[in-house]
């Protein structure tokens, strides 16, 4: 490990995520402490876009392609230019539309211009094969341009962008969407910031985007993610060491990243049920019955050794007869809560438990109790237990109070809640979803686990700030009644089982960065099962409790040696 960032140096299955800020630099360190030149990471990046590009529809290539560029007047553009030219002396027909004024060209674009220009002079062939076009020329020969193209590159913008589009670029972004043939976008599609996902007035549609050294966190986020369509990531040179141990914020697990190779669980061999983590559900209620057997279920295929659901009396027979491996406690006025709490390893509050005075009460003894006694353990706040804590200040307080004193709160809200917890709209949460989530970490401590299509797992670290991960797991199939429960008892299961490591190994890591990692973790195990159902049984057919058969599969299979 090097340095005090060696969480992220030292788990060889995650990935970076970065902002343009940290991307660019990175370039710059690579260039210029590194003394990589400029114009050998263009090279390396117009190789690998072409490769990737190839592996991605090879019937394509097979014979001569007509493909045409769309550049802007930065090194984006520049890429373009590089890969146009290879293409270009493969054999296929290339025509290159480059944006701006000449006198507005980066200086790599214009190298790469130079370059292109020289082998078009030289082509001794006579076919007119390369084609290059000023917006003027473009105007006026549009209709011409309107050919059957088996491939559209777009160059335009890549993630130097913050601006809104409009003029000619947007028309020129609306044609290209217009044309017939396979998109592919060069780092990002225009249009698509980097920052957070945000369409900046109109974007690039992508079937296809390489993105060069690291994912960019809007490629991750929706609406970008779509946009970006199949993301590849090219190793054009700028590594890890061209942070300079500044590592960037985020990081990520690929989607097709077997999660076999992703450690899960590692239970010991001389262990017993209370090595691996003894967990407090308190859920469920006369309405909601289901969220305790869905979320304890949850708990136990997640590997957790003990289970004990608090829950209505009501209850009592449906929990005993579905799920007999937990232990039961009724939940009422007089539930000893100090002895519940001296029990587990970590607490799990809110799946189906209703905003009533009595799961208020419950709630807020629980909270007392673990910032007076139990500062270790650590609580995993969900649905109802959310609910309760947007509509109480007294409450909120009560938590933020907690945190401030060494104890560990991870959130798991979906949208909506958040947006209750924040005091703000939806929709305004969607639009400014990257600020939002590090403000909610700022003011409240703790971790949260922001629910989404793409679920963001952020926390203030004690030493280096915000860090946050994009899930890349899961689909539409997991928006579904129960997948809420379902993931709060995968977490609490992660949550308890860390809490027993940090008492037997001692403290290795902060508690906040441990119980990151762990939520972080179950994060992905719980879109990797629901990925498994939907393959199963389809994303309109799948429900919660098929995600908890597919844990299962995964648990058998992530059986990974220590790292």
């Amino acid at each position: 490990m090097r340095g005090k960032k060696a969480l992220w140096m030292e788990r060889t299955y995650v990935d970076y995520v970065v902002n343009a800020e940290e991307m660019q630099r990175a370039d710059e360190n690579t260039i210029s402490c590194f003394g990589v030149p400029q114009l050998v990471l263009m090279e390396r990046a117009a190789l690998a876009a072409r490769d990737f590009m190839v592996q991605r529809w090879p019937g394509l290539f097979a014979r001569s392609a007509r493909i045409l560029f769309a550049l802007g007047n930065g090194n984006n553009g520049g890429d373009g230019a590089a890969l146009a030219r290879l293409f270009y002396l493969q054999g296929h027909r290339v025509t290159v539309l480059v944006s701006g004024r000449q006198e507005k060209y980066s200086s790599a674009l214009q190298k790469q211009m130079e370059i292109l220009e020289r082998y078009r002079g030289a082509d001794a062939r006579g076919d007119i094969s390369l084609s290059i076009l000023t917006d003027e020329e473009w105007s006026r020969k549009k209709s011409l341009c309107e050919k059957s193209w088996d491939l559209v590159v777009d160059a335009l913008f890549g993630i130097g962008l913050s601006r809104q589009i409009d003029g000619i670029c947007r028309d020129k972004i609306a044609w290209l969407n217009g044309l017939p043939g396979k998109k592919a976008a060069l780092d990002i599609p225009s249009g698509v910031s980097a920052r957070d996902g945000r369409v900046l007035g109109l974007s690039f549609r992508a079937d296809l985007t390489v993105t060069f050294g690291f994912f960019k966190t809007g490629m991750l986020l929706y609406p970008g993610r779509e946009l970006c369509g199949e993301c590849r990531v090219a190793d054009i040179g700028i590594t890890r060491e061209s942070f300079l141990k500044e590592d960037p914020a985020g990081i990520t697990v690929g989607k097709d990243f077997s999660p076999v190779k992703v450690p899960l669980f590692r239970r010991r061999k001389d262990g017993h049920k209370g090595s691996f983590g003894k967990v407090l559900l308190v859920a469920g209620s006369v309405e909601a019955p289901g969220a305790a057997l869905l979320a304890g279920e949850a708990v136990l295929r997640s590997g957790a050794g003990m289970l004990r659901i608090v829950s209505c009396g009501e209850n009592r027979e449906l929990i005993l007869t579905k799920l007999p491996e937990a232990m039961y406690q009724e939940l009422g006025s007089g539930t000893d809560w100090e002895k519940m709490l001296g029990w587990c390893d970590a607490v799990v509050v809110g799946p189906g438990i209703g905003v009533g005075d009595l799961a208020k009460e419950s709630l807020k003894k629980i909270v007392d109790l673990l910032g007076e006694k139990y500062r270790d353990r650590p609580l995993v706040l969900d649905a109802d237990g959310l609910n309760l804590v947007a509509g109480s200040k007294a409450l909120s307080r009560e938590i933020r109070a907690y945190v401030a004193s060494g104890g560990t709160a991870i959130m798991t809200p979906h949208m909506a809640e958040l947006a209750r917890l924040m005091h703000c709209k939806v929709g305004e949460l969607q639009a400014e979803r990257m600020e939002r989530v590090r403000q909610f970490a700022e003011e409240n401590g703790g971790i949260l686990v922001s629910k989404d299509a793409a679920t963001i797992v952020c926390h203030m670290d004690e030493t280096e700030g915000f860090r946050y991960y994009i899930n890349q797991t899961g689909n539409s199939g997991m928006a579904t009644a129960g997948s809420g429960d379902v993931l709060s008892g995968v977490v609490g299961a992660f949550a308890a089982f860390t809490a027993v490591q940090r008492k037997e190994q001692g403290e290795v890591l902060p508690a906040r960065r441990a119980y990151f990692e762990a939520a972080y973790r179950a994060v992905y195990a719980h879109g990797a099962a629901g990925d498994r159902a939907a393959e199963k049984f389809g994303e309109v057919s799948m429900k919660a409790g098929d995600m908890i058969r597919m844990l299962s599969e995964l648990f058998a299979e992530s059986n990974t040696p220590r790292e």
